[in-house]
């Protein structure tokens, strides 16, 4: 798996910690935020912002899946727009009138759309085990020195919903399994000086979008 580790020039490692249960349930509170959600179904540019206008020609198949599947909805809209090959002298213009389609999130919908990824996410990370710490020191480019942890742990998934598992979706979407046993590795890292941590798993390997 890909790690998302922070902006940081060096590292300089120190020791070998054993004070696991220290940052376990406080990793876990991080992991459980909703946007922190790394199963995701993420929507092409353009295409990942609600209200949705969509007209002329344009491709619109995976937002009619998400139709389908009830997290979207449609309503016929209407518009007018001067062509830019009328020529400008020509008075008065004529503007030309133009249909299309508002796609907007169904309450379903915005129980799994996450904005800021401009995504469908659904399922829970849940922390195994952690297998070590290593305290280490972080100096970032603009020279400032952090002190923390390198947190080093085991996770699975939970809570996939059925609409994920949609045969439909693997025509846009690669997807390896998502049993809910499987257990991957992962190495957040925490700042002493904000008590926070990046988690250390970057935007799913395991769905990514068909181009």
């Amino acid at each position: 798996m890909n790690l998302k580790y922070p902006l940081i020039t060096t590292f300089s490692l120190l020791l070998f910690g054993c004070n696991n249960v220290d940052y376990k349930q406080t990793l876990q509170e991080t992991l459980s935020r909703e946007d922190n959600r790394a199963l995701c179904y993420f929507l092409p540019n353009n295409q990942n912002i609600f209200p949705n206008d969509v007209f002329f020609d344009k491709q619109t198949e995976i937002l009619d899946l998400f139709v389908d599947l009830k997290f979207l909805k449609t309503k016929n809209i209407t518009a007018q727009y001067y062509d830019a090959n009328t020529d400008i002298t020509t008075l008065p213009r004529s503007p030309t009138k133009i249909e299309g389609l508002r796609y907007q999130l169904t309450e379903e919908g915005k129980k799994y759309f996450i904005g800021s990824k401009g995504a469908f996410c659904f399922g829970n990370i849940i922390l195994d085990k952690i297998e070590k710490t290593q305290s280490v020191k972080i100096e970032y480019t603009n020279y400032q020195v952090d002190s923390g942890k390198w947190v080093y742990y085991y996770y699975h998934y939970t809570n996939i919903p059925a609409w994920a598992q949609d045969k439909r979706l693997e025509q846009y979407y690669k997807r390896i399994s998502l049993n809910n046993e499987i257990l991957f590795d992962a190495r957040a890292t925490y700042f002493d000086s904000k008590d926070t941590y990046d988690t250390g798993i970057e935007q799913t390997d395991l769905i990514t979008l068909k181009h």
